[in-house]
């Protein structure tokens, strides 16, 4: 029985994190309320806050989902003939796609001043950490197979990667005609000279 309350308990978040969504999309986050969003998903504003705490936890949740889809495909494609930038721009590539797919230009416009700074980028570093631990394990298996050199401080480059990688989907996805083309060759050019750098001969 305990599997089967443990299924009824994550349908039921799934159901009101979907609920969330819906409402976000049509209202703004700024102007969906608890209230609302329980309401949409047909249960009580208690139990919305039992489940996630507020309404700041379920956008929360909403934005780590896409996130963790990438890290899954992003790993399940590596193999031994695999590229370092190339998985780089694909693992971008993959965060970039999802999110988009999950939420739409306006709510990203909406939310776009409070990614960066301020309480809501705040709540958002353990899953920035998340995305960084990734990216290192990324590196490293690169470093492993002898593709990245021992001296790169994977620490730096894969803060690097996700801060900027940040910065340049949050421009992509306020603007009014997202260029999914422009913004993957724009990081590719990005990620390229990261793993290339500007000197001749690298030491």
């Amino acid at each position: 029985m305990s599997g089967l309350r443990e299924r009824q308990k994550e349908q039921r978040r799934q159901d009101i994190a979907q609920a969330a969504l819906e409402l976000f999309r049509a209202n703004g986050f700024g102007a969906t309320t608890l209230e609302q969003i329980a309401n949409q998903a047909g249960v009580s504003a208690p139990t919305v806050v039992n489940y996630f705490g507020g309404k700041q936890e379920i956008l929360l949740a909403l934005l780590k989902q896409p996130d963790e889809q990438a890290m899954r495909d992003a790993r399940a494609n590596l193999d031994e003939q695999s590229d370092p930038l190339d998985a780089l721009c694909e693992f971008e590539g993959l965060m970039t796609d999802y999110q988009l797919q999950a939420m739409p230009a306006s709510l990203w416009r909406e939310l776009a001043p409070f990614l960066l700074t301020g309480e809501l980028a705040q709540a958002l570093s353990p899953w920035n950490a998340a995305v960084i631990e990734e990216t290192k394990a990324l590196l490293e298996h690169f470093q492993r197979a002898g593709k990245v050199r021992e001296s790169i401080d994977i620490d730096v480059a894969a803060t690097l990667f996700n801060q900027y990688a940040n910065m340049a989907f949050i421009r992509l996805a306020t603007e009014t005609t997202q260029d999914r083309q422009a913004h993957a060759l724009h990081m590719r050019s990005v990620l390229n000279l990261l793993c290339h750098g500007m000197l001749e001969n690298p030491v």
